[in-house]
């Protein structure tokens, strides 16, 4: 019986081990891939009605279906806390991602944006970098984001 029950216990001590691999041990969060919550910065280009090199809050939900969704401060009639939410789908071929969204809120009297982008996966230190999204020709803003979840 004592041999049945240490058998035992070193079993599930495996499973958990093995089931538990791909953990941050140092946050005890699980990350089974590019799916989850991603938060960072957009910084704008020429073109804008805000100097090059301004900076505004960014995140994404990646969903496993392949669909996701943004939210993004910017600019908008003097105000710097406009919100713009944005749904399409994104891909992962390797480490390059890739999506194409349009947005379903973006300012009033103007046509919803459809947009495009692109960045580096990371999965090492769960980090999306030199990424680009685009607004049209001539047109974009690069990103970072880390992973929350």
């Amino acid at each position: 019986m004592k041999t049945l029950l240490i058998g035992s216990i070193s079993l599930i001590s495996v499973l958990f081990t093995t089931t538990q691999k791909g953990c941050k041990k140092e946050t005890s969060h699980c990350t089974p891939g590019i799916q989850g919550l991603w938060v960072g910065t957009y910084t704008v280009g020429e073109g804008f009605p805000v100097p090059a090199g301004t900076s505004f809050f960014f995140s994404f939900s990646i969903h496993p279906d392949g669909k996701m969704s943004y939210k993004a401060k910017g600019f908008y009639n003097g105000n710097y806390e406009y919100i713009t939410f944005a749904d399409g789908t994104w891909k992962l071929d390797g480490n390059a991602f890739t999506f194409s969204v349009k947005t379903i809120n973006y300012a009033p009297g103007e046509p919803q944006l459809p947009q495009t982008g692109s960045a580096t996966y990371n999965s090492a230190d769960g980090t999306l970098i030199n990424g680009i999204i685009s607004n049209g020709p001539g047109s974009y803003e690069s990103f970072t984001m880390a992973e929350v979840n």
